[in-house]
C-alpha cells in the first residue's frame, strides 16, 4: 500500500512534537484488519481546502470538461487575448479556442491556476464542479469528505503500478452504500463466489485514494510473545532446530506445493513460541495468529515470496519431514515412500533438551497412578511415528529418562507413545526445564481441564510429599487425590521444581 509502514519492536514507534500536530489535524480511519496486522487510513494534512473540499487539483491526470462558458467569460471580463491566456498555461491559442468551446478537455490543474491568476479561488471552481457546471470522470460525492466518509473504511488502492481499488467486505449491503454514495454502478474486474473481496477497476480512483489518504498497517502482535525464546536465541540457540522443526513435527505441517507453514492447537501459548522463534529466526511475522479455523486455532506463515519457499525448503531438508503419519486418503505403503521425518538433526544437548520439552509440552501429559499404597506420576508423551518414537527414547534416555513404548492396534504405526510411571523420570524431566510453563492441559480432561502441565506436575509432587506423612491420603480414591491435587494448585501450596528436586532425590 502507498505510504505504509511496518512498526515492530517493543519501542516503536516514538511520536514527535510533529506527529502530534499531525495526530490532532488528520483524521484516522480503521479499515479492520487481520489476526496479526491492523490496517488505517489516514486522511492527509492538506487533503482539503479551507471551504472542506477535497482539493482535487492534487490528483494527478484528472481532466474537466464544460468549463469553456467560465473560461470565456473570465478572459472577456479581464479583456485578454487568446494568446495571453495561452502564454500563461504555456499552450496555444488554439488550446484555448478548443477549451471555450467545449471541443477539448482542460486539465483541471490548469483551469485552477488561470482561475488564481485572477483572484479567483479554487474553492469557486469545487463549487461549480459540485453544482454540475463543470464536470469530472470522478463521482460528485468524491469531491466532499463527508460524504465518502462511510464508504472509505471498506476501499483499499491496489499496490504499485495495478490501477484497481480493492472493495473490503463485499456484502450486497457494502456494493449497496458504496454504489448509492458514488452514484454509480460498479464495474468489478473480477469477484469471486463467496470472496467477501472484490476489485474494482478505475486508475482515477486508485490515485484519488493515494492522493488524499495515507495507507498504513501496525502488527497488532509484537515480538518477543514469550520469555524463553528471545533468551535461547541470544544465547546461541538454533531456533530451528530445537523449538520450530519440534512443534512442526508435533502440531504443525509444511506444505510441500504451496508457501505454507502451519502451526495448529488450542494452546496459544505454543502458538506464541512459534510465532518468536520464527520471528527471531527468520525476521518473519505470521501471516495469521491464532486464527479459529473449524475445530482449532492455526497461526499460518503464507507469505508468496522467494525468502519464504527457501525458508520452506530448508526446513524440509533439516527434518526429512513434519508429516508423521498417512493421511485420510493414503495408504501407509504410499504414505513410507516419501521422504520420512526425523530427529537427527538435534546436534547438542542443550537443543536437544529444549527440543525434548517441547515436544513433550506439545503431544505429552503428566497424570498419576497409584500402586498398593502410594500416587506415582505418569508421564506420557505421544507420537505413533516408528522412527520418531525411537528417537525421542534415545534422546531421553540422554537425560536419565527411561521411557517404555506403548503400542496399540488401532494405529497406524501400532505405536501410541513413550509413557514412564517413575518419579525418577519425573524428576530428570524437570532437571533439564520440564514442560514449558504455562502450557496448559487440555479443555477435554476429566480432572484437570485448563491447569497448566508445569503447575500440575509441582501439585503432584506436592501430593506425593504429603502422602508420606499423613497416611490417611493413602487411603483416597483416585479421583478424590485428583480433587486434592487441584486444591493444592488452588491455593498455591506447592512449591519450586528445585525443591523437589532436592526432597526427593
Amino acid at each position: 500500500m502507498g505510504n505504509s509502514r511496518l512498526i515492530l519492536g517493543k519501542n516503536s514507534p516514538v511520536n514527535s512534537n510533529e506527529e502530534d500536530e499531525e495526530e490532532s489535524t488528520c483524521l484516522r480511519i480503521s479499515l479492520g484488519g487481520t489476526s496479526v496486522w491492523s490496517y488505517e487510513c489516514k486522511l492527509n494534512k492538506d487533503a482539503l481546502t479551507d471551504q472542506n473540499y477535497i482539493d482535487l487539483v492534487k490528483v494527478t491526470g484528472l481532466y474537466v470538461s464544460g468549463a469553456g462558458s467560465f473560461l470565456r467569460e473570465l478572459r472577456v471580463k479581464k479583456q485578454l487575448r487568446l494568446k495571453d491566456i495561452a502564454e500563461l498555461v504555456d499552450v496555444t491559442p488554439t488550446d484555448v479556442r478548443a477549451w471555450e468551446k467545449n471541443r477539448k478537455r482542460m486539465s483541471l490543474r490548469v483551469l485552477v491556476k488561470i482561475a488564481e491568476n485572477f483572484d479567483i479561488s479554487r474553492d469557486t471552481i469545487y463549487s461549480m464542479i459540485e453544482n454540475g457546471e463543470i464536470k469530472t470522470k470522478l463521482p460528485l460525492a468524491l469531491i466532499r469528505f463527508d460524504k465518502i466518509r462511510g464508504i472509505v473504511p471498506f476501499l483499499l488502492p491496489c499496490d504499485g503500478s495495478n490501477p484497481s481499488v480493492y472493495l473490503k467486505k463485499c456484502t450486497d449491503e457494502t456494493l449497496k452504500k458504496v454504489e448509492d454514495t458514488l452514484n454509480f454502478k460498479l464495474s468489478f474486474r473480477s469477484r469471486r463466489k463467496n470472496s467477501n473481496r472484490a476489485v474494482i477497476y478505475s486508475w482515477l480512483f486508485n490515485r484519488y485514494l493515494k492522493t488524499f489518504f495515507s495507507y498504513s498497517k501496525f502488527p497488532k502482535i509484537t515480538p518477543p510473545l514469550t520469555n524463553e525464546v528471545e533468551i535461547w536465541s541470544n544465547d546461541g540457540v538454533d531456533l530451528r532446530y530445537a523449538v520450530i522443526l519440534p512443534l512442526l513435527q508435533t502440531e504443525g505441517c509444511i506444505s510441500t506445493q504451496h508457501p505454507v507453514i502451519g502451526f495448529w492447537g488450542n494452546n496459544r501459548r505454543l502458538h506464541d513460541l512459534f510465532v518468536d522463534a520464527m520471528y527471531f529466526q527468520y525476521g518473519f511475522l505470521s501471516t495469521s495468529y491464532f486464527r479459529y479455523n473449524k475445530d482449532s486455532y492455526v497461526t499460518e506463515y503464507t507469505q508468496k515470496s522467494e525468502k519464504a519457499e527457501k525458508i520452506k525448503n530448508e526446513l524440509l531438508t533439516i527434518c526429512g519431514n513434519t508429516k508423521t503419519s498417512p493421511n485420510y486418503r493414503q495408504t501407509i505403503e504410499d504414505y513410507l515412500k516419501e521422504p520420512q521425518p526425523h530427529l537427527k538433526y538435534l546436534r547438542n544437548n542443550t537443543e536437544a533438551q529444549i527440543a525434548l520439552r517441547i515436544w513433550a509440552s506439545a503431544e505429552g501429559c503428566i497424570s498419576i497412578h497409584r500402586n498398593k499404597t502410594f500416587v506415582y506420576p505418569i508421564l506420557n508423551i505421544s507420537c505413533a511415528h516408528p522412527i520418531l518414537i525411537d528417537q525421542l527414547k534415545k534422546i531421553s534416555k540422554k537425560f536419565q529418562m527411561n521411557f517404555s513404548i506403548q503400542r496399540s492396534k488401532t494405529k497406524w504405526s501400532g505405536f501410541t507413545g513413550l509413557s514412564s510411571m517413575s518419579i525418577k523420570n519425573t524428576l530428570n524431566f524437570l532437571r533439564i526445564g520440564g514442560f514449558i510453563k504455562r502450557v496448559d492441559i487440555s479443555s477435554h480432561s476429566k480432572y484437570h481441564k485448563d491447569i497448566a502441565k508445569d503447575i500440575l506436575t509441582l501439585g503432584i509432587l506436592e501430593f506425593k510429599k504429603r502422602e508420606k506423612i499423613k497416611s490417611h491420603l493413602r487411603k483416597l480414591s483416585i479421583k478424590k487425590v485428583h480433587y486434592e491435587i487441584n486444591e493444592i494448585i488452588k491455593n498455591n501450596e506447592h512449591n519450586s521444581a528445585d525443591y523437589y528436586i532436592e526432597y526427593f532425590s
